[in-house]
């Protein structure tokens, strides 16, 4: 049997990373969150009582909040997909589970991971060419006018994340977060 341990820097990039999407996901689903109330407090709370006491406060939500939590959640859930197969919260298809002996379920989790790498770098791919084309475009945030590519980027690199993972779990097995077993 060959060793599969894998490097003390390889496992310290891994956590790294992972610390670095959920703080990805925490700040951009707080953002979400802010924008929100904050847009919310304006229009039902800050303008009424404002234009009640005789001031012209004018639109007094948040301009474009909406928009831009919109585009939070992208940037958020692109995160979520690399911190979901870190820790092995990913949805996984319990078909033919079973099937094979015990003893080839090793060398099937790497392949698994090998395939999931695979294709992941493939939606990666494809994800650049539908940012590039945003961006060859010069398609922009309507009523911001920001370029929409800068959110959509985010995109690629979820799946890249998830892809280089897989990878690494394909590489190095002890690596790979251990699925529980749940009952549904």
């Amino acid at each position: 049997m060959t060793n599969h341990t894998a490097p003390a820097s390889v496992e310290r990039l891994l956590s790294t990373w992972h610390l670095l999407e959920r703080w990805i996901a925490v700040i951009a689903f707080s953002l979400i969150g802010l924008l929100i109330f904050g847009d919310v407090a304006g229009r039902e709370f800050i303008g009424p009582v404002g234009r009640a006491l005789g001031f012209d406060v004018g639109f007094s939500g948040i301009y474009g909040a909406g928009k831009m939590s919109l585009f939070m959640l992208v940037i958020g859930a692109f995160a979520g997909l690399g911190i979901s197969v870190a820790s092995g919260a990913q949805i996984v298809p319990r078909i033919a589970f079973g099937w094979t002996p015990a003893f080839l379920s090793p060398a099937i989790d790497r392949f698994a991971n090998l395939l999931s790498g695979i294709c992941f770098l493939a939606v990666a791919y494809y994800g650049w060419i539908f940012v590039s084309a945003s961006r060859d475009i010069g398609t922009v945030m309507p009523g911001l006018d920001w370029p929409v590519w800068i959110i959509q980027i985010a995109i690629p690199i979820g799946f890249l994340s998830a892809a280089i993972r897989y990878s690494i779990f394909a590489i190095w097995p002890s690596l790979a977060p251990v699925r529980e077993e749940l009952p549904e």
